[in-house]
């Protein structure tokens, strides 16, 4: 799967947890089905946009890390408004990534990288606006390399592969086909309203 132009979401935690966790934080504003063709509806999501003519979003456990769960929502912020609230709600822990780097897009670059838990906080951004920019704020997490973040070249500081990197510390390789297969047959869409 080619991950040039994505947001995704990423919990440390088993699907059905975080399932029950969105069910009670926004159940009265969307609705949730069980989804078995996994392969297309994860494609589907993969074309994220700006203004979806209805706003949804998968949870999947990765077949390469099953007791974990993936938010992949099909608009280009990744919904990330939602997770911030649902996470205050539950005390939900979580990696937010944003990778844009491809040069028929007609989007920026930008690469944004977002940890948060109940106790700790972690940014990490790096786009071209014209210039390049850097920000970082928060201690490091464990898995980084804070070296990246002295190069002089400020593109180099985080970029594509720095992220996958993180990542598959992390457990997570979203380079990888098997990533993106549903661990069992837990997919769950979430759209907004009630059917």
């Amino acid at each position: 799967m080619n991950v040039n132009n994505i947001t995704l979401t990423f919990f440390p935690v088993d699907i059905n947890i975080v399932k029950n966790y969105f069910i009670s934080a926004i159940g009265e504003q969307y609705s949730m089905r069980y989804i078995d063709n996994y392969t297309e509806s994860i494609r589907s999501y993969y074309n994220q946009q700006y203004d979806a003519p209805q706003v949804k979003f998968l949870l999947f456990a990765p077949k390469s890390n099953p007791h974990t769960t993936i938010m992949f929502a099909n608009i280009i912020d990744g919904y990330v408004n939602l997770i911030k609230y649902v996470s205050k709600q539950c005390d939900l822990e979580y990696y937010n990534i944003s990778i844009f780097d491809d040069s028929q897009s007609q989007m920026m670059s930008s690469y944004h990288f977002h940890y948060h838990s109940q106790y700790r906080e972690r940014h990490l951004l790096c786009y071209q606006d014209p210039q390049w920019v850097f920000f970082e704020e928060g201690e490091p997490l464990w898995f980084e390399n804070t070296s990246y973040y002295k190069q002089r070249i400020k593109k180099n500081r985080l970029n594509k592969s720095i992220i996958i990197e993180y990542l598959k510390s992390l457990g997570w390789d979203v380079s990888t086909e098997i990533f993106w297969i549903p661990s069992t047959d837990e997919l769950y869409e979430f759209s907004r309203g009630r059917v």
